[in-house]
């Protein structure tokens, strides 16, 4: 349960909560448009991919390694260090003159980023009962989701008006804001023998992920040695977890079937997001004939949608547990998919916006819920590494289907397999979670 908080401290803390959501879905999604520009200005086009891979290999480790320093040093000092270091990554990448230059500073700022999220919504759990959850559930999504679209129209208008550089300040402030507010607002719980251990592990684990996405990523020259290196870590990873009195995940945590069922829906719920995010404002170009400025507003369909089947979600899991709240979830999802590929077919762009929102109707519950059940579920000790593993997972599972997607579809039809294959990864992800779901779901 959480800790008594006085009502004004904890709507502080829940005000630097949403700064840091902004400050993670504006990262992720503003400097996307301008990263064309930025590599042609700076002179080196042949090291595009690695400015993002450089912040998805920091990312992937850190998210792994802020879960355990949550746990062992606190969330608000895990907060405060993760802040720190997107801030000196940010203004570093701002001050870039080269793009060797901007891979290493990028690389920071994924070191930060990858602890601001999952600490953020851990702390919400610190804050707030499940039954409360369920009522802020739906401002939490609103905002990281009106972030994330306003993220590329934002980031176009700044390159188009000034210079790039302002792209990698932009979310500075709400950082600092963030750091502010929650340094003033937020006291962690106070618990006897905090310590940090198996950081190594976390580490170890981040880094096979890491490479392994990077053995997906086409534009990556050294894909075999990426792949080969990441099997050999994923061995000895297994070997010392096996061994270790820190791992990763504890486990008995580790083998709870909540826990388990909410990392494989996270890995369902970071492909299904990803698919559509990254191919539906190319498919509003390519087949339905609109400009840039309206290839996103789809994705606002799609995200309104996860906002309110997120609320709606959390309440459903409360009631009837995480088969309904998960499982219907996907079930809906895969009948929009379904909808969503014959509307695109169609080429009707009205249906592809119909089919986008009920998609996210479907897609929140399942995606809210797989994070909410094992938060409340274990132990608070335990609530920071699982936050970081959720969080984890969904980039597992949308970075993999993203590079399969890429590596089995013929040059030129990504965006006629990528619906196709959100159809059939949703009614995987509907049995997949039935299965693991326990029939009710037990909370501490």
């Amino acid at each position: 349960m959480p800790a008594p908080v006085a009502p004004e401290r904890r709507a502080l803390a829940t005000v630097a909560v949403l700064l840091a959501l902004v400050v993670a879905a504006l990262e992720s999604t503003v400097v996307t448009t301008a990263m064309p520009t930025i590599t042609a200005e700076l002179g080196d086009r042949a090291l595009y991919g690695w400015v993002f891979s450089a912040f998805l290999v920091a990312n992937a480790i850190s998210v792994l390694v802020c879960g355990k320093l949550a746990d062992g040093l606190g969330r608000k000092p895990t907060f405060l260090l993760a802040a720190g270091l997107f801030l000196l990554g940010s203004l570093l990448s701002a001050a870039a003159t080269s793009v060797p230059m901007l891979i290493a500073f990028r690389a920071v700022q994924g070191l930060g980023a990858g602890g601001i999220q999952p600490v953020a919504m851990t702390i919400t759990t610190d804050l707030y009962t499940l039954e409360e959850r369920a009522r802020i559930q739906g401002v939490l999504t609103a905002v990281w989701g009106g972030a994330n679209v306003a993220g590329p129209i934002v980031g176009g208008a700044i390159v188009a008006s000034t210079s790039w550089r302002w792209v990698f300040l932009l979310p500075a402030p709400f950082a600092v804001l963030a750091i502010v507010v929650l340094g003033s607002s937020y006291t962690d719980v106070a618990r006897a023998g905090r310590t940090v251990r198996g950081l190594g592990g976390a580490a170890l684990g981040g880094a096979t992920v890491s490479l392994a996405l990077l053995a997906l990523e086409p534009r990556f020259g050294e894909r075999g040695v990426a792949a080969g290196i990441a099997a050999v870590l994923a061995v000895v990873l297994a070997i010392t977890q096996s061994r270790s009195d820190a791992p990763i995940l504890p486990r008995r945590v580790l083998f709870d079937p909540v826990v388990r069922a909410g990392l494989a829906s996270g890995c369902f719920a970071g492909g299904l997001l990803y698919l559509p995010s990254a191919f539906v404002p190319l498919w509003m170009i390519e087949h339905a004939g609109q400009g840039a400025h309206f290839a996103g507003v789809p994705l606002i369909c799609l995200l309104g949608g996860w906002a309110l089947g997120s609320t709606f979600g959390v309440r459903l899991l409360i009631a009837r547990g995480m088969r309904w709240s998960a499982g219907g979830g996907y079930a809906l999802a895969f009948v929009a998919a379904l909808g969503l590929v014959l509307a695109a077919r169609a080429e009707s762009t009205p249906w592809v916006l119909i089919a986008l929102t009920v998609f996210g109707l479907g897609l929140g519950p399942a995606a809210s819920t797989s994070l909410v059940a094992p938060q409340n579920h274990v132990a608070f000790e335990h609530r920071g590494i699982v936050t970081s593993a959720v969080y984890a997972s969904r980039m597992l599972g949308g970075s993999v289907t993203i590079g399969v997607l890429g590596a089995l579809a013929p040059a030129g039809k990504l965006v006629g397999y990528a619906f196709p294959t959100m159809a059939v990864m949703a009614g995987v992800a509907v049995i997949v979670t039935l299965g693991l779901s326990p029939a009710r779901t037990p909370r501490t």
